[in-house]
């Protein structure tokens, strides 16, 4: 009996030695200081899409107005192009107004001709500062008819060899 006794308490010292070197282990693995990482990369690729507008009269007069009278009406048109990829709002501005006499009487009017016409704005030529024409699709063109009227009640003689002129700019952004 003495010798199981023995043999009983010496497992159990093997059983704590066993326990004692398991929690020694554990415990310098997780106090070790080791660390452990890893990492994945992933690129992207980004390009930006573009309005790029297209005029079929660039640096060109829209309407040839030389010689006008009272009573006389002209008009042009013009092609304007979004040849980018991606949708813009499109605005005409007017600066650099000359000949504010003769502008204060020139009837001007603005037309969407691109399919059936509709008026975008009507009014003096020298009160022309600008219109915003909304969105253009990408890849898309429209026509815009300018009339210049002048009426025939004004014949003032002051206004005799007269002269105006106006630039309109198209302006996309997307």
């Amino acid at each position: 009996m003495d010798r199981v006794r023995l043999l009983i308490g010496s497992h159990r010292w093997l059983m704590l030695a066993a326990l004692a070197l398991l929690s020694l282990a554990l415990g310098s693995a997780m106090f070790s200081g080791a660390g452990f990482s890893s990492k994945s990369a992933n690129s992207a690729s980004l390009t930006a899409g573009s309005i790029k507008l297209s005029s079929t009269l660039p640096n060109q007069a829209i309407v040839a107005a030389s010689g006008m009278k009272p009573g006389d009406s002209r008009q042009g048109t013009v092609k304007i192009g979004n040849e980018g990829n991606v949708a813009g709002t499109v605005t005409l501005e007017a600066f650099g107004l000359t000949g504010a006499a003769l502008a204060a009487v020139i009837d001007l009017k603005v037309e969407d001709a691109t399919g059936k016409a509709s008026q975008l704005w009507s009014g003096k030529l020298g009160s022309f500062t600008s219109l915003a024409l909304g969105s253009f699709a990408a890849s898309t063109t429209r026509i815009f008819r300018f009339t210049l009227s002048w009426p025939s009640l004004s014949n003032e003689a002051s206004l005799q060899a007269a002269s105006t002129s106006l630039t309109f700019q198209w302006n996309g952004s997307s």
